[in-house]
């Protein structure tokens, strides 16, 4: 029996009896295409929350025994460790189980962004599909077969496909299937509108043509946004951390040489504030793009 089935067998009852409590985890668990049913996922959370309490008494009491050996005290535990033990337990208990809650809801958010990445290109593709005939159930298929170029939305595009041919849906159905757990409210809110529009009557082929123009013309102001972004960014790199460190670096050095200002603190600009705040614009870049 491996280490699912256990934590299932503890607590499997009991997250089954709440299962309706944790509609979002089952929610999220969907949209990032982890198969494993709720109430497992979260036994798998509590189970592995206890080891990790183990874990981490273990590794709290092997440094009490070291120190108190190194330093030959006369107590090896006091008042300290009575509040720090509960401390260690609760932090340890928490942070796997609430790593295993919300890692769900992250690989969701990834998907998103490989999803919205690609999907103004897969609409440009549909629409040059719809515009010579091929019905689009059809163009969802060939959709669901360009994985090299279309990556997760390719693999969004097979749930169609399975939907349809395995488990037998209309095509329609399927479509409405894959907005309620697709990760990105931009290919939702274009499923939705493939949907409505065949629902109304309207021709879906002229649908995904002018959603393939609307969407990439969304692309381009989101990269003149992001470009112009990268300006103001690039302006205040260069006035913060380039030309005034670089005036200061000077005038500190003049001073320093002149025994009126310390060496250390021109190490700390040089060493600890320009890093720092190179590694600041770094992560806002990657923050915005």
């Amino acid at each position: 029996m491996d280490t699912n089935e256990i934590a299932f067998g503890i607590f499997g009852a009991y997250f089954r009896r709440r299962r309706a409590k944790f509609g979002s985890v089952r929610d999220n668990l969907m949209k990032a295409r982890i198969y494993v049913p709720v109430e497992r996922w979260l036994s798998n959370a509590a189970f592995y929350s206890i080891i990790g309490v183990v874990f981490a008494l273990f590794i709290y009491l092997l440094m009490k025994v070291m120190l108190f050996f190194i330093l030959k005290s006369e107590s090896a535990f006091g008042l300290t460790d009575i509040i720090l033990i509960p401390t260690v337990i609760l932090i340890a208990f928490f942070s796997v189980f609430f790593g295993f809650y919300f890692l769900p809801q992250i690989k969701v958010w990834e998907r998103k962004g490989k999803i919205e990445e690609l999907l103004p290109y897969a609409i440009g593709y549909i629409s040059s599909m719809a515009a010579i005939g091929v019905i689009p159930y059809k163009i969802f298929k060939k959709l669901s077969e360009m994985e090299e170029n279309y990556g997760v939305v390719s693999m969004e595009a097979k749930q169609i496909v399975r939907d349809v041919e395995l488990l037998g849906f209309d095509f329609i159905t399927a479509l409405r299937n894959l907005a309620t757990v697709t990760a990105s409210q931009q290919m939702r809110s274009f499923l939705q509108g493939a949907v409505t529009t065949a629902l109304t009557g309207g021709e879906m082929g002229y649908y995904f043509i002018n959603a393939s123009k609307m969407y990439m013309e969304e692309r381009r102001r989101k990269y003149g946004d992001y470009i112009s972004m990268l300006g103001m960014f690039a302006e205040f790199y260069v006035v913060g951390l380039v030309v005034a460190p670089l005036m200061i670096i000077v005038v500190m050095s003049i001073m320093c040489f002149l025994g009126s200002a310390s060496l250390s603190t021109l190490a700390a600009i040089v060493y600890i504030i320009i890093p720092l705040g190179s590694a600041g614009f770094i992560f806002l870049i990657g923050l915005y793009s």
